[in-house]
């Protein structure tokens, strides 16, 4: 009995772990914690010097620092022009720094050019750093919701579909203007309507555009109350601390690939986003954190998938 008992727990422990991953060994793997405003932050070292909290964020496509990183940095200007940072309610033009090597685990960035971002006000504390595609996109990586781990593995590492629980999409190169690294998008499916959708880790909630509750009005309605709380769910606060208005609405359900979500609070905003990617006419929509905080996910960059695991027991 003690054998057979033993037996079904290694199988349960099997099963928690299994992913389409499974047959490969990670190139590296670090340990992340939800904080700040709900993002995955890990820690990372620059030029040796850490560790820094930095977040990971697939709508970034350039890894940078914050100010308070920055005072205990030499940094010197590039030799470029500006580099243009979108947020949600805003765009900057940045000067360039040269930041050197960014750590994370074994995983390098050398000779780094990068932004300095500013500080946010009090009383909101920043991290030290974001993590972009830059880095992302060298690796196939799978975020790991049951282990708290986020995985690197080789780009020709292919991810096995069959996987019980799992669901794949096209995950969709999505090229930007003065941008060196493409953003990244999947559709999410509602009342019949696929709506290309950014993968944003950085964006805490899921923002849709206007022209896409236009389109799906038939089936929403705006949520006064319910919300997570009166003041967050009507309002967005982008990388730079800059706050607008919006408005929550409660979709009765949304799909990606297989992956069903049911009676989710999201965020109706026109943001500045949008507006670069000249998507701000069609329905278009940031897909957040707020999506994937207890289920795991795989970004498949170069077989160009995304894989979304089991929702969160």
């Amino acid at each position: 009995m003690v054998s057979i008992l033993a037996c079904m727990f290694f199988n349960l422990l099997q099963g928690a772990e299994a992913h389409p991953l499974s047959d490969y060994d990670p190139v590296e793997w670090v340990p992340y914690r939800l904080d700040y405003q709900g993002w995955i932050t890990v820690n990372a070292s620059v030029n040796d010097d850490g560790p820094h909290d930095f977040i990971v964020d697939s709508g970034a496509t350039i890894t940078s620092v914050f100010a308070n990183l920055a005072e205990g940095q030499d940094f010197q200007p590039a030799n470029r022009g500006p580099i243009r940072i979108l947020g949600l309610a805003s765009a900057k033009a940045l000067p360039a720094y040269l930041l050197g090597k960014i750590s994370v685990g074994r995983l390098k960035l050398e000779n780094h050019t990068g932004v300095i971002l500013p500080d946010w006000a009090p009383p909101n504390t920043p991290p030290q750093g974001v993590i972009g595609l830059d880095l992302l996109t060298r690796h196939t990586v799978l975020v790991d919701a049951d282990r708290r781990r986020l995985e690197f593995y080789s780009r020709s590492a292919k991810p096995d579909r069959r996987h019980s629980g799992w669901s794949r999409t096209a995950l969709r190169p999505l090229h930007i203007a003065d941008q060196d690294t493409p953003l990244h998008t999947v559709n999410i499916r509602i009342r019949g309507l696929d709506i290309p959708c950014v993968l944003d880790l950085g964006a805490s909630g899921t923002i849709f555009n206007r022209e896409a509750l236009q389109q799906l009005q038939g089936g929403l309605y705006i949520n006064s109350f319910g919300r997570r709380s009166s003041t967050t769910a009507s309002r967005v606060n982008d990388i730079f601390d800059d706050s607008d208005t919006a408005v929550a609405v409660n979709m009765s359900r949304l799909k990606i690939g297989g992956a069903t979500w049911r009676n989710k609070v999201v965020i109706v905003y026109d943001a500045e986003i949008f507006e670069a990617l000249n998507a701000s006419s069609k329905p278009f929509c940031l897909a957040g954190m707020d999506l994937f905080t207890e289920r795991s996910f795989i970004f498949d960059f170069e077989n160009e998938r995304f894989y979304i695991g089991p929702s969160g027991r």
